[in-house]
């Protein structure tokens, strides 16, 4: 790459301006500038003008006086003439450079093809002006020292071995070199520091990877160009510099991660990092990069955004840059990384700079291991204070972590680590190593509320990112996938993770002393002058005198506000981190509440925010923390009006709350907290409906419900075992009462007396807490038990003897308000009974003690009592109330707006009311609109009114009764659909609102956050499926199974229809809502109902045709409506047991009326046709049906008397998965099928004559009948897929059929067919249905002697040629069949050979852009076929496929192996037909004459290996063509040859090899021609000697030849040397190659055979001989390695090449030469016959030490040298220093000799040595005895495990 042109010089516009004036009188060119040069008095003008036109070339208008001068002058002898002799001026030095420069400028960019001119500039320049050029370079003169950078920047630029040049020559060290850095100019122009770094750059630019490292190793000479004042410079150096290093040296894979950190030190970084307060010249703009007088800021923003990028890249790319990642993060004491530690400790703005920041927060999270490292170094403090500094700090402490992954990557590590140290490695990415408990104490101590709120959002940090760790440990299904870590391992890292973390945060004492200081402040209001509070709260009993006075909040300001919001999440945070933190506390922190309400309810002045967070604290925090029921058990008449109990409070806070979501969260918070009591442990949901109707009460009644409530719950959590007592009580009664009721036996009523009294007798232990109730009681309370056992909760009987109490005094005032109140709760209480009668019996229990009580006062009390008695029994009913007219006057009915009140009301008159027609309007209507939160209640209520209709259906009329089931079922069916719409409803919003911040939120986010949560729907669904009363009676009749009644047969039959059609209406309805949910499970039993149900149906219809309804049963219709919700293992029972019915049980005979005679399906059929099509369409899910044959019978009967494409199909697949099955398909079936004429219906045949002898003979008797022909011939399209698969199978058993039947079907076949066939090549497009013709027009062929044939061959070769249809061909080879024996074959092959020539010609012509590749495949391959049939082609048909073929389709590997083969055959020395062909020269010549030849046979340097095949394929043509006419070889194209070859061992360089060989045999010598380079550098010399001319152009150096070597693929072809590789080819190509199967790509070997050769060659005694070069490319290694071959000639060349190099390496001079010439007489001197063969591992040896005879600096060199130097020759018998290196105590000596000879070397040796050194098997047992040498241990088992047979040995 060229390095642009730097500066003009002063005289330049002038001198360009006469240069213009003369050249009208006489031409500036390269002949008149060299003569101007030869004259001193014309030299300076003639230079002057040279750099000013050179300066703006290349130019098409002006004549490129560079161009012509270096054509006339390679050398440029005459302007390094005038460096000769005196000193000349510095005006005359600035020229010559000048001059040089732009001739260097130019040959390294469009005039490359003359890079010797500027090799040759170079080295005269190296060799001889160096004086000059440091005169110049460290002139005064700043003009002359950036020319004459410039100049050494073009030098550079001429390539890598330029660059090695100038670096190899150039003084680094001077003292002076870094002094040029510091010549800038300050105005922004060309100046001394930019041609520096242009120099610099240069070596990076241009330089291989070697140089680059070497350069890069240079200690000052980049580095110095950052330390001095980057800053400082333009906006385009900074560019030019940061870009180069990033895509040279950051971006290159060669320079490995090591030397890149050498390079970029701590230093270099913190210089590099200075740019971020650039302040240099803006000189390129953003858009375009010409130069402006653009702002300052524009330019700092370019440099900026420059420096992040490439800092970004450097030090937080894995893959680029210099980040080393440390899987241990850190803890295990390595110190990694640390040149980025030293960078990120310099940088000081990162508090100040946001980009500063991003830099070290990225670096930190590629690097988390310097994480700790860091903070412990840094020298930012993070003590607490209230300065701008700190805060700044906090906030960088706070974004490195933020950007830390949530969840810890240790976790994801695939190996096992010890819990203690993945517990150090994840408290890195938690918790920062400054934080501490004495840190944290120490700024929640301070006064200051902004370091409080920072203090408390750090510790919120680290919870929340402790919290997602532990949901992370705690997740099942994470770790039982895991292979290293199980659940319980998890479990034990929690605690120790909770432990860790406690110990560095403050005490809970602690975050609770701020909310306490906070209210401190706001109650005293002093001016802002805070006493130091002290920073040790340890006295609980301090804390809560604190806490003992009012607490008040005040109108807080935003500080304020988010520092208290921040407290209470951190408290929430704490009990899900910490909880044993928060149990240690004694603080009561239901004190938080006092502040928020007051005994008149919430105060207005208190944010909604801190509201709800201090909710959040309440519901989050175990019970036990809170004195919720503080004033305890006080008698009534005692208690003073003082403060009330915090629980009061909270139900205040509930009524009063005008927030929704407080709401909410209050409700939960008070179910909650009496939840927690033990009372409530299975009732706590009967809580909701008293907090509900608490807030309906009207305002002016609230304050006395409230304490009412108060007073009882109070009681209750205090004593609770009267209450629990009663109630238990009361559900034994109830259970008793149903007992006798049915007269039944104990044991059968629905929960067992014996389980009552278990669960009764365990009520303690139920309030204590039911962790070990399961143990204790030995069975497991599930739902169903659950609300049998506790229908009612102990509030009831509480509530009960308070009201009584209450009512009973003398001064009343609010107990008409509680009565109200008590009555509606009672209400809902009764409508959410499953069994009511227990409740009621309680009811009427205690309306007894009030029987004094004058009804009148209290009208709702009687109402209600004859409201309950409804659901309990005549006998077991008590007097409670005197009926009083003026109590109960039965008002007309109101259609209220209230569902469950309309209905109750309704219900309470009869069933005459609930039937009338505007009631049931209006409760659909309700039940449509009703609220979410009525939904559960309104379900219960028409669940237990359905109950009891079914209860008491004996009792009421045969109108009215089945009228109410099919109401009540109806009302459930819309409450289900009101269901599903508000969780739509709910559904939409929760996408429309996303929560935003986790302090504040709004009312409406909050409440679509809580119904998120919402399952009132699942609820719904659960509560109507898992209903007693509709699974009992779902299909009860039908399975003979009834529940318990007391109904006559006919009322049981009618209550079972009405039921039965109620509940499948709610199944079709909420089926689809579970499914959704994936909850089908609650349908199991019904889905168990109709499965049984339909199976005895089933049994009964196959056993009696009699017994089956001419009507559709409910359990059928079930079946239909449901299947597709059902189990698939119960569907596939029910659908092969209908498979197994009867004929006349799955068809009808058509009714008289119908116009078609014949069977139709019954509902049977009809259910089991849908069943079967459903199944197929969902087979993929659900499984195959495994059918019998007598399945597939029954399937056959169904879908002959069906017309179901669905069954057709599934019909068709169960005969492809099983096709033994054909054998039970009735004829019936196949005559059916085929008068269907459907695709699916002609394919079933198709399967049937397959696999079955009877259908493939009733096919060929129904072609046999008289209209068959016909029938065919007009429905031809339909049939000729089935008639083509019958031609392929007809000959299957054709023994057991009528020969007649047989041979007479083919003729019919042929007569109804032919004519259309024979239509086929009419057809113009290809298609399937063409396809199917011409197949069946091959197997319909007649005899030979037929005149159909003699037509259809006289037409056939014609249709050939267009080539649409590739199936035409198998017509063509079914002809060649039949003409088997004839002598017409070979005339036939002859026209189909030209068809098949001429068809390729069109297809080429017609598909320039190969899109029909197989179709040309198959033509090419029939080709090849036929030309070694016929071996003679029309020379016209030749000549165009050659023509076209070459033309599109050159690339084409699969014509181009054809067209060889073709060559081979048609061109031999014996054959006429060769004369009349094309000549063997037109067709080399069209060959390597194409335009696309140099491109696909050259290797270029990209080459990705697709051009491989062709360029084999074309490899393979000339060489075909060159033996068959050798006359063809010609000098001139050696060099292409050597282009394409890439001197190694795949199959197209051998082939190539083989053709350079041919081409030596005829005289084409490549030793005559002195060509010895190949590849791209032979493309290249083969330019550079055309565009110079034989005189001027040099042969390339040893040097430059050994340079195309590569020493890796050097390497590797010694260490794999071709063994069996022969120097001399035989005359057979294949043979010639050399093969191994055990490579995967023999072209990552050189060839030996090229190698040798050119080695041989190049070592002749009159060449010149870089030996050091040759050992260095292991060159010397590939010859001794050619000593191992089995060819003998092979290692004859090898022992020349050695001889010659050994003479050449007597007179070279280098530093080991001596060590080499001692090795290699040591070599000789132990060879004792000539041409003796070397072992392998022997000249694998030798290699290795000539190699490392060159590197000092490794282990091995000093035991080589020294085993050398103590021996005269070697002993070829054996490894020279096996034994000595193997049983070294050394173990670096036994590894490196390993590596030394590679594993699989020293596996042969050890092997070798053990089987013929007496290393038997009696060695074995002693073996500890070379285990005590840990070297050798270490190889010795490394092999041993390796050989056959090897016993097991200790390894101790």
């Amino acid at each position: 790459m060229a390095v642009k042109r730097r500066g003009v010089p002063a005289a330049g516009p002038p001198a360009a301006k006469r240069a213009c004036r003369e050249e009208e009188e006489e031409e500036f060119n390269g002949a008149r500038f060299k003569a101007l040069l030869r004259d001193p008095a014309t030299a300076g003008k003639g230079l002057e003008t040279f750099v000013s036109i050179a300066e703006t070339l290349p130019s098409p208008k002006i004549y490129d006086v560079v161009e012509g001068y270096v054509k006339i002058s390679m050398e440029c002898a005459e302007i390094f003439k005038l460096l000769d002799g005196e000193r000349k001026p510095e005006s005359e030095m600035l020229l010559i450079f000048q001059a040089l420069e732009a001739i260097l400028l130019r040959t390294a960019s469009d005039l490359s093809h003359f890079s010797v001119v500027g090799m040759n500039i170079v080295k005269k320049l190296i060799h001889s002006y160096m004086r000059l050029v440091y005169a110049a370079l460290y002139s005064e003169n700043h003009r002359m020292s950036r020319v004459c950078l410039t100049l050494l920047s073009a030098m550079v630029a001429q390539g890598p071995d330029s660059a090695r040049d100038v670096y190899s020559h150039f003084d680094f060290n001077n003292k002076f070199l870094p002094g040029l850095l510091k010549k800038r100019c300050k105005k922004g122009r060309t100046d001394v520091r930019m041609a520096y770094i242009q120099f610099a750059l240069s070596f990076l630019i241009a330089g291989d990877n070697a140089i680059l490292t070497q350069v890069l190793d240079l200690k000052d000479f980049i580095p110095d160009i950052l330390r001095s004042e980057i800053k400082e410079d333009k906006v385009s150096t900074v560019n030019l510099l940061l870009s180069t290093l990033r895509t040279k040296v950051v971006q290159n894979k060669n320079i490995t991660k090591t030397q890149k950190v050498r390079f970029f030190t701590a230093e270099v970084l913190i210089h590099i990092a200075s740019l971020y307060r650039w302040n240099g010249i803006t000189d390129v703009t953003p858009g375009d990069l010409k130069v402006t007088q653009g702002s300052e800021e524009v330019g700092k923003i370019m440099v900026r955004e420059l420096v992040h990028n490439f800092l970004m890249e450097l030090c937080c790319s894995l893959k680029h840059g210099i980040t080393f990642y440390d899987p241990s993060l850190g803890t295990s004491g390595k110190g990694g990384n640390v040149v980025l530690l030293r960078f990120l400790l310099g940088l000081k703005t990162a508090t100040e700079d946001e980009m500063v920041a991003d830099l070290m927060v990225n670096i930190l999270k590629v690097c988390p291991d310097l994480m700790n490292r860091y903070f412990k170094e840094t020298r930012y403090s993070f003590v607490p204070r209230l300065k701008s500094a700190w805060m700044d700090n906090m906030k960088l402490l706070k974004k490195i972590y933020e950007a830390q992954p949530e969840i810890s990557n240790s976790f994801k590590t695939s190996e096992f680590i010890p819990l203690p140290r993945l517990l150090s490695m994840v408290m890195v990415t938690t918790v920062p190593a400054v934080c501490n408990k004495i840190m944290f104490t120490q700024g929640l101590n301070l006064p200051s509320t902004v370091v409080k709120h920072s203090i408390l959002s750090l510790v919120s940090m680290v919870l929340r990112r402790a919290l997602k760790n532990i949901e992370y440990c705690l997740n099942e299904e994470t770790w039982q996938k895991s292979e290293i870590y199980t659940l319980s391992m998890m479990q034990e890292f929690v605690q120790l993770y909770r432990e860790a973390i406690s110990k560095l945060l403050p005490d809970m004492n602690n975050i609770v002393a701020v909310w306490q200081s906070l209210l401190k402040q706001g109650r005293e209001h002093h001016d802002g002058q805070e006493e130091k509070r002290e920073s040790d709260i340890s006295s609980a009993k301090a804390m809560t005198e604190t806490a003992e006075v009012a607490e008040q909040h005040v109108s807080d300001d935003a500080e304020t506000l988010f520092l208290k919001a921040a407290l209470l999440q951190v408290i929430c945070l704490y009990q899900k981190v910490v909880p044993h933190l928060v149990a240690r506390s004694n603080f009561d922190f239901s004190k938080l509440l006092k502040g928020i309400v007051t005994e008149k309810g919430l105060r207005e002045e208190v944010p909604p925010v801190l509201q709800h967070h201090i909710l959040k604290v309440a519901l989050e925090l175990p019970a036990n923390k809170f004195a919720w029921f503080r004033v305890q058990d006080v008698a009534e008449t005692e208690k003073v009006s003082g403060e009330r109990s915090v629980f009061y409070l909270l139900m205040k806070m509930f009524v009063t709350s005008n927030h929704s979501h407080l709401k909410i969260s209050t409700k939960k918070l008070i179910i909650k907290v009496l939840r927690d009591s033990g009372v409530f442990e299975y009732t706590w949901k009967e809580l909701s409906v008293w907090l509900e109707h608490l807030d309906n009460t009207k305002e002016d009644k609230k304050e006395a419900v409230i304490q009412f409530l108060e007073r009882i719950l109070l009681k209750l959590v205090t004593n609770p075992y009267p209450y629990t007592d009663k109630a238990a009580d009361l559900v034994q009664e109830a259970s008793m009462l149903q007992v006798n009721m049915f007269k039944q036996d104990s044991d059968n009523v629905s929960i067992p007396i014996s389980h009552i009294d278990d669960v009764l007798d365990m009520v303690d232990v139920l309030i204590e807490g039911s962790d070990g109730l399961d143990e204790e009681i030995g069975f497991t309370l599930n739902e169903d038990m659950i609300i049998q056992t506790f229908p009612f909760s102990a509030v009831v009987p509480a509530a009960l003897e308070a009201r009584n109490i209450l009512l009973l005094q003398t001064e009343n005032v609010t107990g008409a308000h509680i009565i109200e109140y008590l009555v509606a709760v009672f209400t809902d209480l009764l409508h959410s009974q499953r069994e009511p009668l227990a409740l009621c019996l309680m009811f009427q229990l205690c309306d007894k003690d009030l029987q004094s009580l004058k009804v009148s006062m209290y009208p709702q009390l009687y109402q209600f009592n004859q409201y309950y008695k409804l659901w309990i029994p005549q006998q077991s009913q008590e007097p409670v109330f005197k009926k009083c007219k003026d109590v109960y006057k039965e008002p007309a009915m109101a259609l209220d707006s209230v569902f469950t009140t309309l209905l109750k009301k309704a219900y309470e008159r009869g069933s005459n009311t609930l039937l009338e027609d505007n009631i049931q309007t209006k409760l659909r209507d309700l039940a449509s609109q009703l609220p979410s939160e009525q939904l559960l209640l309104g379900v219960k209520h028409v669940l237990l009114y359905l109950k009891s209709t079914v209860e008491n259906f004996g009792s009421l009329s045969k109108t009215f009764g089945p009228c109410l089931i099919d109401l009540y079922a109806d009302l459930l069916s819309s409450l289900l659909c009101r269901g599903k719409q508000i969780e739509l409803d709910n559904q939409q919003k929760r996408e429309e609102h996303q929560t935003e911040s986790d302090l504040f939120m709004d009312e409406e986010s909050l409440i679509t956050e809580e119904s998120s949560n919402d399952k009132t729907l699942e609820e719904t669904l659960m509560l109507i499926f898992r209903h007693p009363t509709l699974e009992s009676w779902f299909l009860a009749l039908e399975q003979r199974s009834l529940p318990q009644h007391s109904l006559n047969p006919v009322t049981v039959k009618l209550l079972s229809a009405h039921l039965n059609s109620g509940v499948l209406q709610l199944l079709k309805t909420g089926a689809p809502m579970l499914q959704s949910m994936d909850r089908k499970h609650v349908l199991s039993k019904y889905f168990e109902a109709i499965t049984e149900s339909v199976l005895k149906e089933l049994q009964a219809a196959g056993e009696d045709r009699s017994q089956v309804s001419p009507k559709k049963s409910h359990q059928l219709e079930a079946l239909e409506e449901l299947h597709i919700y059902m189990a698939a293992a119960h569907l596939k029972e029910i659908t092969l047991t209908m498979l197994r019915l009867p004929e006349t049980s799955l068809t009808t005979e058509k009714s008289e009326k119908s116009p078609k005679k014949g069977k139709q399906l019954s509902f049977y059929g009809q259910i089991l046709v849908q069943l079967l099509t459903e199944s197929y369409q969902r087979q993929p899910q659900q499984g195959e049906l495994l059918l019998s044959t007598e399945h597939i019978e029954a399937l056959g009967i169904l879908m002959s008397a069906s017309a179901s494409k669905d069954l057709e199909k599934l019909f068709l697949q169960a005969l492809q998965s099983e096709p033994v099955l054909a054998q039970a398909v009735s004829v019936e079936v196949h005559v059916h099928c085929l008068n269907q004429r459907s695709e699916t219906s002609l394919a079933i045949v198709g399967m049937l004559m397959k696999h079955c002898r009877t259908h493939l003979l009733q096919f060929e008797l129904w072609c046999l009948s008289s209209a068959t022909g016909k029938h065919i011939r007009k429905n031809m399209e339909n049939f000729l897929p089935l008639i083509n698969v019958y031609l392929q199978c007809k000959d299957q058993y054709d023994f057991t059929r009528p020969s007649a039947v047989v041979s007479a079907v083919i003729p019919v076949l042929r007569k109804a067919l032919w004519k259309e066939l024979c239509g086929v090549f009419q057809d113009t497009e290809a298609s399937h249905e063409t396809t199917v013709k011409l197949q069946v027009l091959s197997k319909l062929l007649p005899s030979s002697e037929s005149k159909a044939l003699r037509n259809l061959i006289d037409q056939l070769p014609a249709a050939l040629e267009k080539a649409e249809n590739n199936e035409s061909w198998t017509v063509a080879d079914a002809i060649s069949r039949v003409l088997e024996n004839s002598e017409e074959l070979h005339s036939w092959r002859r026209r189909l050979l030209s068809a098949c020539m001429k068809g390729l010609i069109v297809i080429y012509n017609s598909n320039k852009d190969e899109s029909k590749q197989e179709v040309e495949r198959s033509m090419l391959l029939r080709l090849e076929e036929l030309l070694r049939f016929v071996e003679e082609v029309d020379p016209d048909d030749w000549y165009s496929l050659v023509k076209t073929g070459l033309k599109y389709r050159y690339r084409d590997e699969a014509f181009l192996k054809v067209l060889n083969i073709a060559i081979q055959l048609l061109y031999k020395e014996e054959s006429s037909l060769s004369q009349r062909l094309v000549k063997l020269s037109k067709l080399h010549m069209m060959v390597t004459q194409h335009s696309l030849f140099l491109s696909a046979i050259l290797r270029s340097r990209e080459d990705d290996g697709t051009n491989v095949r062709t360029r084999e394929a074309l490899v393979d043509i000339l060489l075909t063509v060159v033996k068959l006419s050798p006359s063809l070889c010609e000098s001139s194209h050696l060099a292409v040859l050597l282009g394409a070859y890439g001197a190694t061992l795949s199959a197209v360089d051998q082939k190539i090899l083989l053709l350079l060989q041919l081409y030596e045999k005829n005289n084409q010598s490549l030793i005559n021609s002195r060509i010895l380079l190949w590849g791209p550098a032979a493309v290249e010399h083969h330019k550079t000697c055309k565009s110079l001319g034989k005189s001027l152009w040099q042969q390339p150096s040893m040097e430059e030849i050994l340079c195309l070597l590569d020493r890796e693929k050097m390497m590797k072809t010694i260490l794999s040397f071709p063994q069996h590789r022969r120097l001399l080819s035989s005359q057979e190509v294949q043979e010639s190659l050399y093969r191994d199967e055990s490579v995967k790509s023999l072209d990552d070997f050189y060839d030996p055979c090229f190698l040798l050769q050119l080695f041989s060659e190049l070592t002749r005694p009159e060449c010149v001989v870089a030996c050091h070069k040759f050992v260095e490319v292991n060159a010397l290694g590939l010859t001794v390695a050619a000593l191992s071959s089995y060819d003998s000639n092979m290692r004859a060349a090898a022992y020349f090449v050695l001889a010659s190099f050994r003479s050449h390496l007597e007179g070279a001079r280098f530093r080991e030469k001596s060590q080499l010439l001692y090795l290699l007489d040591a070599v000789q001197n132990g060879i004792r016959q000539p041409n003796l063969r070397f072992t392998f591992s022997l000249t694998l040896y030798i290699a290795r030490v000539a190699h490392q005879i060159l590197k000092p600096e490794e282990h091995m060199y000093i035991k080589v040298n020294r085993f050398l130097l103590s021996h005269q020759y070697l002993d070829l018998r054996k490894v020279p220093g096996f034994f000595q290196l193997f049983y070294s105590f050394d173990f670096e000596n036994v590894s490196g000799f390993s590596d030394f000879l590679e594993k699989g070397c020293v596996i042969n040796i050890a092997t070798s040595f053990m089987t013929t050194r007496g290393f038997s098997r009696s060695f074995f047992p002693f073996s500890t005895v070379l285990c005590v040498m840990r070297a050798p241990r270490v190889v010795f088992w490394r092999y041993y495990k390796m050989l056959p047979m090897s016993p097991e040995l200790p390894m101790s």
